[in-house]
């Protein structure tokens, strides 16, 4: 039971996702450093977006923000520093875990046929392909699971008594917005109902791993799924 305990930790969450992080900035700047334009997720953008109202070096407060929170979070418990130690074991296992989940999800998409027709943008450069997918599945998750799905349960929880009720009201708006939010944007896809629909249960399925099995779990099962089905035709 540790090894659940400590994988849904944030602070493992962390240190799960961190290098990968790391990876997704080190291929967009070998990628796009001369280029006239830099691609990244539109989740990411919003965020840059955001921290350049302040100031213009957007990686070192990022690094900034994240370095202060695992002080203060390690600071905050303290007494616990036994489950926020890196555990090699158990962050291969929670990759393992994260691989099972976003593989799952394109068997359940698929077997429902619900993924037959849709139309996802794709490159023909895999290194691209990969590094777009890593970034939707580090940076949608942050919007979508830590920041929006846990503010919906925080409102909700205000004029809601029933724990279900509100956790369940949560799951289905943040999947909402999650859903619509893939037609905003220069690459957006094309509406149509059956592809919202697509995303919408994903959504769904991927706050339900957030907040049952934590962050960086749902972060790398997002990515699984989002690379498989970019980059191999499955449908």
């Amino acid at each position: 039971m540790r090894y659940f305990h400590y994988s849904k930790n944030i602070l493992s969450s962390i240190l799960f996702i961190f290098p990968l992080l790391l990876l997704y900035e080190f291929i967009s700047f070998f990628k796009f450093n001369n280029a006239d334009i830099t691609i990244r997720n539109t989740a990411d953008t919003i965020f840059r977006d955001f921290i350049k109202l302040f100031t213009e070096n957007v990686f070192l407060v990022q690094s900034i923000v994240i370095l202060l929170f695992l002080v203060s979070y390690y600071i905050y418990n303290k007494n616990d520093r036994h489950d926020h130690e890196f555990n090699i074991k158990y962050i291969s296992f929670m990759y393992i875990e994260g691989f099972f989940y976003g593989l799952l999800l394109v068997f359940f998409l698929n077997g429902l046929n619900v993924f037959q027709r849709l139309d996802v943008f794709q490159y023909n450069d895999y290194i691209i392909s990969f590094y777009l997918c890593l970034g939707a599945g580090i940076w949608e998750e942050i919007l979508f699971r830590l920041i929006i799905f846990n503010l919906f349960i925080y409102l909700t929880s205000i004029f809601l008594k029933n724990p279900f009720v509100y956790l369940l009201l949560s799951i289905f708006i943040s999947s909402f917005i999650f859903s619509l939010f893939h037609y905003i944007g220069s690459f957006s896809d094309t509406f149509t109902l059956y592809s919202f629909i697509i995303r919408f249960v994903g959504g769904v399925y991927l706050a339900v791993i957030y907040y049952y099995r934590g962050l960086g779990i749902a972060m790398f099962s997002h990515f699984i799924y989002d690379f498989l089905i970019v980059s191999y035709p499955l449908i």
